[in-house]
């Protein structure tokens, strides 16, 4: 079996057993201040990370300034890592109201396309396959924002958004930057929903204007838990 078809299977599999915990517990936290942050994937500006379930699988930690809102993540665990670069890290504002759209972030996101071309291709390691996913994502994917346009916004966009990715010798890194004007509202209390996506459920929400772009579900449908893996977490919390 050659390089490239181990990478194929191994992705293929790796949908299959992740699970994402759908009655996930919301926790309380409060978002630090913090200035001149860089979005490269280099998160020497955190001081600290919040370990996911206590899993040592991955970790998150978000900033604010008075005009954006700032994510740290960090994927140690190897199948979540290949989720992550496959199918993309999910930053989200849960909707307050039942007949309104989640805001959606979904970064990386490698299209049908790339993922075809790849899939033709020798690919040497694991590593060089996932920050190839990475580096050939055309954009972000969007969903639910009040000003912005759903579909595929430009890595290079006026909108003020931003995230890096990254794959280190031990970890996927993530750093994202939103700016608050973008968000519903842009300040006070919100449920901030961080998932790593498994392809299927981590997109799924109440109701969605672009389900048949996203292949995202109108309905709430778990599926079979097959994996203990904590791949979504819900955080309740304050914007100043």
């Amino acid at each position: 079996m050659n390089g490239k078809t181990r990478w194929v299977l191994g992705g293929m599999l790796m949908t299959c057993i992740i699970g994402s915990v759908f009655a996930q517990k919301k926790e309380r936290i409060t978002i630090s201040p913090m200035s001149a942050v860089r979005v490269d994937a280099d998160l020497h500006e955190w001081k600290s990370m919040t370990d996911v379930s206590d899993e040592g699988l991955w970790y998150y930690q978000l900033g604010q300034d008075q005009e954006q809102v700032y994510v740290a993540i960090r994927v140690v665990d190897p199948m979540l890592q290949r989720a992550a670069a496959r199918n993309g890290i999910l930053f989200g504002i849960l909707a307050e109201k039942k007949n309104k759209s989640d805001l959606q972030l979904l970064f990386p996101y490698p299209d049908r396309e790339v993922k075809r071309a790849m899939q033709q291709e020798d690919i040497a390691s694991s590593k060089i396959y996932k920050q190839q996913l990475i580096d050939r994502s055309r954009g972000y994917l969007l969903s639910g924002f009040p000003t912005v346009p759903d579909g595929l916004l430009s890595l290079q966009n006026g909108y003020g958004l931003k995230a890096a990715v990254k794959v280190e010798d031990d970890a996927l890194i993530y750093e994202a930057v939103v700016p608050k004007g973008l968000l519903m509202p842009s300040a006070g209390e919100i449920t901030i929903k961080l998932g790593i996506n498994d392809g299927f459920s981590v997109l799924q929400q109440k109701q969605t204007r672009a389900s048949t772009t996203y292949g995202a579900y109108r309905t709430s449908r778990s599926t079979p838990e097959k994996s203990k893996t904590t791949s979504v977490v819900i955080l309740e919390t304050t914007l100043n």
